[in-house]
C-alpha cells in the first residue's frame, strides 16, 4: 500500500480579524478559483489556510477574510 505524501498547511494571519479564539475557528469554506477549480479555505486560531498551490496569502483567503468586514 502506497502512503500519501504529507501536506504542509501554511497559515496566514488576518489583516481584518483576530483569529485566535474567533467564533468561526474550525469553519471551512469552498471557494471557486479563476479556472473553476474548487479550493477549501479553513480558519484556525493561527489564521487562514487554503489548499490552492499558492504559498502566500491567496485571493481565496482574502475573499473570505473580507466577508468578515460585513458581519
Amino acid at each position: 500500500m502506497a502512503l500519501m505524501p504529507s501536506v504542509t498547511k501554511f497559515y496566514h494571519k488576518s489583516d481584518q480579524i483576530n483569529t485566535n479564539g474567533h467564533w468561526a475557528v474550525g469553519t471551512y469554506w469552498t471557494v471557486v478559483g479563476s479556472k473553476n477549480n474548487m479550493y477549501t479555505v479553513e480558519l484556525q486560531d493561527r489564521g487562514f489556510s487554503c489548499d490552492c498551490p499558492a504559498f502566500k496569502k491567496c485571493k481565496h483567503i482574502v475573499a473570505i477574510e473580507k466577508g468578515f468586514c460585513y458581519v
